[in-house]
């Protein structure tokens, strides 16, 4: 997975960078035998670009089909870090966000084992109910031949409720472990932005081009426009978005005191900790709703297949 090969290609990077190794020598270093395929590989995609005058953060935007990958929201923290020549502090901060989303994603795939194997039991059953089992009924009398379709259609449907309700639960978990509160995502770029001497009016839209959520980008140029009118941090935050009292309070200091830097980071923190929580409810709900899954299955073939074949034999009056 990308992850992990960006993960290890940024802490590498940011090891060479803080040992005072400049980046076209640190990135020399990666493309040399002996650094893992991947992330030698993209080391010499970036040398090659640079070498033709591209800066890093366009470079990394130029390479995003490689295995080392960086999403748009991390080249917009190291184009501003090339402005400020805060480079490392970018790639700490990253670093530090991949790790957590890597081990986040292996949290949900340890939680979500167990009802896979479920689920692939369960499917694999239905094929041999298809494939195995119906020909024994038929060859034995259990099943007639004018009933074959009706209980056919009831098993296909079984399986097809069990399939489809395990990939919408799978994907529903993969993407609350994966993708962050678009609060969280506004949060952590304006902290990081304004802290490395970017200005409000540009971290908002560095943040418009990051967040395509629709709502979330209209409002966010909504609040830029009320900013330049002069309208107060906290007051086109909360006009424009419904923000928690804690939140509000927290943007109502950095009116106060001018540090919004530090307000956003503390924020971030708190959207942090609500998509941690968010996190934990889902993982305990994941076992009933395997149950409910798998118990919906059970039903569906005990109407649809068993109680008309125990009619049919004489074993259900």
């Amino acid at each position: 997975m990308y992850m992990s090969a960006t993960l290890q290609f940024t802490e590498i990077l940011l090891a060479l960078i803080k040992g005072n190794t400049g980046l076209i020598d640190a990135l020399y270093i990666l493309s040399q035998d002996g650094i893992e395929k991947q992330v030698r590989d993209c080391a010499k995609a970036l040398l090659l670009l640079m070498k033709k005058g591209h800066g890093f953060s366009d470079s990394l935007h130029i390479i995003q089909n490689m295995k080392v990958h960086f999403n748009s929201m991390y080249i917009t923290l190291i184009a501003a870090a090339e402005l400020t020549g805060a480079i490392d502090k970018a790639l700490e901060q990253i670093a530090s966000d991949l790790q957590r989303k890597k081990m986040a994603l292996e949290k949900a795939y340890n939680i979500l084992i167990y009802p896979a194997i479920i689920i692939f039991i369960a499917a694999s059953g239905t094929l041999m109910l298809i494939f195995k089992g119906m020909p024994l009924f038929i060859a034995g009398g259990i099943l007639l031949e004018e009933t074959i379709t009706e209980t056919v259609f009831g098993i296909i449907t079984a399986g097809i409720v069990l399939l489809s309700g395990g990939i919408a639960l799978f994907t529903a978990y993969f993407r609350i472990f994966y993708y962050d509160s678009y609060g969280f995502r506004i949060f952590y770029m304006m902290d990081f932005l304004l802290k490395n001497n970017i200005t409000m009016i540009d971290a908002l839209d560095q943040c418009i081009a990051n967040i395509k959520n629709r709502k979330y980008s209209l409002n966010l140029k909504a609040i830029k426009r009320e900013i330049v009118n002069g309208i107060p941090f906290s007051d086109a935050f909360g006009k424009l978005m419904k923000l928690p009292p804690y939140i509000k309070t927290w943007l109502s200091v950095a009116d106060i005191n001018g540090n919004a830097g530090e307000v956003c980071l503390n924020i971030k923190n708190y959207y942090e900790r609500e998509d941690s929580k968010k996190r934990e409810v889902f993982t305990r709900l994941i076992e009933p709703s395997v149950i409910i899954l798998t118990g919906s299955y059970l039903l569906i073939l005990i109407l649809t297949v068993i109680i008309p074949i125990l009619t049919l034999t004489g074993g259900l009056i």
